[in-house]
């Protein structure tokens, strides 16, 4: 279950844009599969994963403009 997704950048124009992904409990693989893949067709790649409480937290960082 995806509990919110958020966005931010550093301001500067070119600058890196990030995407933060929260899902609660534990992660469908087929979901998540599906989801990076479409996420790289989309110019992201997976900049960092952290797990906390028993939620795993996926920033996706935009590699194009």
């Amino acid at each position: 279950m995806v509990l919110g997704i958020g966005g931010f950048s550093d301001g500067k124009a070119g600058g890196p844009v990030y995407e933060i992904e929260v899902n609660e409990g534990s992660v469908n693989m087929r979901h998540f599969t599906k989801i990076a893949n479409q996420r790289a067709e989309n110019g992201y790649r997976m900049a960092h994963v952290y797990s906390q409480d028993r939620n795993t937290i996926v920033v996706w960082e935009r590699t194009t403009s």
